[in-house]
């Protein structure tokens, strides 16, 4: 089977992207590190989207973390650590709550 000129031949599930000779001249003679001082700054990204970010990666890790407790304790073990969570979890939120007042 003959290929057709430029194209480039590569396994299947890869994609691959040609670059014009002069971006790829111009990348390569671009010092990886410079002296410069850099102040720019990311758009969007405000001190409240990050904590709600923080606080997304953690109730994920806890909802993940449930079904490895589930999978060595089995049902019974997970429905007394469920249960006792449930329990505890809301009188300590409770007690931190009115004793800040």
């Amino acid at each position: 089977m003959e290929v057709p000129a430029g194209v480039i031949n590569a396994e299947p599930g890869w994609v691959v992207s040609p670059q014009e000779p002069e971006e790829a001249e111009a990348e390569e003679s671009s010092p990886l590190l410079s002296n410069e001082v850099h102040t720019q700054r990311s758009r969007g990204a405000s001190f409240g989207f990050s904590v709600f970010n923080l606080m997304n990666a953690i109730m994920g890790s806890g909802i993940l973390g449930l079904a490895y407790v589930m999978a060595h304790t089995g049902i019974l073990g997970f429905s007394n650590f469920v249960s006792v969570n449930k329990t505890y979890n809301p009188l300590v939120s409770l007690h931190l709550f009115l004793s800040s007042c």
